[in-house]
């Protein structure tokens, strides 16, 4: 005799059946995510840079960042649409890809549009036998040391020789002694924020980097564009491409060809999460380029310090952000997988 009642067995079934069928969608916004629970995020993304603006010079040089694959993510269907004539570029150094585009009049209202998908997932201890550790102990400009930083790692670090125990001290001592400051736009000199006790991503973890570096231990600096985090991230969103939303974050060498990510300015912001960046990075953000003094290819005018989003220059000089121009990232949710 059938009911219309349900036994604990099948309603338990219907239910993971349910969970289940959610999972495999594609709209899996459709539930709630943990910002540490994701494997990865798939997105689509649209990149614009829109003229201002028109600058005076006459020799106009535009470079825009590629995002390229590694251990953490994997674009595909890279296009971009310019009526400016240009060509895929890469850097000589630390081999980041980009679109360089050259003319002799930009107008307001021109815009370069690049157009791709990224599966971005968590980041976690990678093995890379490619890289030569030694080549990331030589500072950038902006990331000396001096008696000062040298006598505070000594006195806080002492005897110890293992890079982890070394980084989690430096990477604590840090985040207990500097004061996050977001809107404001940085350079990243370690001296200055080592007197100054504040600053940004960028301040963060170029004193984290000058102080690995000063006990031999190499470490990677990557540059990007954050977004938000998967439990906050809607269907679609946009984010200005600029100093505010860039975002920087590092890898340091453990030995054994393998490298473990910080990033000490969100484990500030997020103290929930301070264990977690130390050795992990959710998939809120993609990556732009490596490396710090960049030089661009073909070669820019003026001392570049990073490079996540798009660089003009006019005549040599660099065309002044917000004024001439500006940068988007419009993205859309494909796929939230946990």
């Amino acid at each position: 005799m059938r009911t219309c009642g349900v036994t604990r067995r099948d309603f338990l079934s219907g239910a993971l059946a349910l969970t289940a069928a959610l999972l495999q969608s594609k709209d899996l916004l459709a539930l709630p995510v943990s910002d540490t629970g994701v494997k990865a995020i798939n997105l689509k993304i649209t990149y614009i840079t829109e003229i201002l603006k028109s600058p005076k010079g006459r020799d106009i040089n535009i470079w825009m960042p590629i995002p390229t694959n590694d251990h953490e993510q994997n674009i595909a269907d890279i296009s971009v649409r310019s009526k400016i004539q240009h060509r895929l570029t890469e850097d000589p150094m630390f081999k980041n890809r980009m679109f360089y585009f050259k003319t002799e009049r930009l107008n307001a209202g021109e815009g370069i549009a690049m157009n791709y998908t990224v599966r971005r997932k968590t980041a976690g201890i990678i093995e890379d036998r490619q890289q030569r550790p030694e080549r990331y102990l030589e500072p950038s400009e902006w990331e000396r040391w001096d008696e000062k930083i040298a006598g505070y790692v000594d006195r806080l670090v002492g005897n110890e020789n293992d890079p982890v125990r070394i980084g989690r001290r430096i990477y604590d001592a840090l985040i207990d002694s500097l004061t996050y400051v977001h809107e404001a736009c940085g350079r990243g000199i370690s001296t200055l924020t080592f007197e100054d006790k504040k600053g940004r991503c960028d301040e963060f973890h170029a004193l984290f980097r000058s102080m690995m570096m000063y006990r031999k231990i190499p470490v990677r600096w990557h540059q990007g564009i954050a977004l938000p985090y998967p439990s906050a991230i809607k269907k679609t969103g946009e984010v200005e491409a600029d100093c505010i939303n860039a975002h920087s974050w590092l890898s340091f060498y453990i030995g054994n060809q393998r490298w473990m990510p910080v990033d000490l300015s969100e484990a500030k912001r997020r103290p929930d999460l301070r264990d977690f960046y130390f050795g992990k990075i959710p998939p809120n953000r993609i990556r732009m380029s490596n490396g710090r003094g960049i030089t661009l290819s073909p070669p820019q005018k003026t001392p570049l310090n990073t490079f996540p989003y798009t660089y003009i220059e006019a005549d040599g000089i660099p065309l002044i952000y917000g004024h001439h121009y500006r940068n988007r990232l419009r993205y859309e949710v494909l796929r939230i997988e946990v």
